[in-house]
């Protein structure tokens, strides 16, 4: 089914019009006939499914049916991640914008390959902020995660400050049992609705023993991700896996 993003002012009582690039796809690209089935969002976590009532000169007029059933989170789940080489930020973007992640911080590390500066930075996080508004519509998304720009950790540190709860994967951490214990924590914020989880994930090289301290004295928890050295893209998929399933657990036992 397909999936759009429009701003609240298209959205009126049980109508909904979509003009502009929308308007143009749906008519011209997907050809979408009267009578189909799509799905509205309005960004700010509320979807509606709507049927196609017919076209105008700029515009399409869709009937809503129903609002869907809420797809995001009640926790904010915040990708913090060390710049990769090549093209890894993309996949690392589209997965985790599928697993429920409402921010993306790219981040400067020591051991970071890739320098991204002015325009050439800009750039880059117009490129990111596409992909994840398409692995939003792609996975039923409410809202479209922001990807913010490249920040240095001293800016990380005073950005992510309030967040109850900051986890940082290490390779020299050893035993997932202290990793069973956190994940069980944020179970419990699960049915917290804007409670706050940050991953901060590593570049290739990995962090230096002088950034997982300094991590450390700003109340991030270094955790394990098991016996076997993980690629940056790697690691980001299982920890955010494994973050939004206790996350999902703990909200549907919220709701029996």
């Amino acid at each position: 089914m397909h999936h759009f993003f429009v701003d609240k002012s298209e959205i009126i009582g049980d109508e909904i019009k979509l003009y502009g690039d929308n308007f143009h796809h749906l008519q011209k690209v997907l050809r979408g006939k009267i009578g189909e089935e799509i799905i509205i969002s309005d960004g700010d976590a509320v979807d509606y499914h709507c049927k196609i009532k017919g076209y105008g000169d700029d515009c399409a007029l869709l009937s809503v049916s129903f609002l869907e059933e809420m797809h995001e989170l009640k926790t904010r789940l915040i990708l913090l991640q060390a710049l990769p080489k090549g093209e890894k930020m993309e996949l690392i973007i589209q997965k985790a914008v599928e697993l429920g992640v409402t921010e993306i911080i790219p981040l400067e590390s020591e051991n970071c390959i890739v320098q991204l500066k002015g325009e050439k930075a800009e750039k880059k996080r117009k490129r990111w902020q596409s992909i994840a508004e398409a692995a939003a519509k792609q996975s039923k998304r409410s809202i479209i995660p922001e990807v913010l720009p490249v920040t240095t950790w001293k800016e990380a540190f005073s950005t992510l400050k309030d967040a109850e709860m900051k986890l940082l994967p290490y390779e020299n951490e050893r035993g997932v049992g202290f990793t069973k214990e956190v994940l069980q924590q944020a179970e419990e914020l699960g049915g917290k609705a804007g409670s706050k989880i940050v991953l901060c994930i590593g570049p290739e090289g990995g962090f230096s023993i002088q950034e997982v301290e300094e991590a450390k004295k700003e109340g991030f928890l270094p955790i394990s991700l098991g016996k076997r050295i993980l690629r940056t893209e790697t690691a980001a998929i299982a920890a955010l896996s494994l973050l939004m399933m206790h996350l999902e657990f703990a909200e549907n036992k919220e709701a029996e």
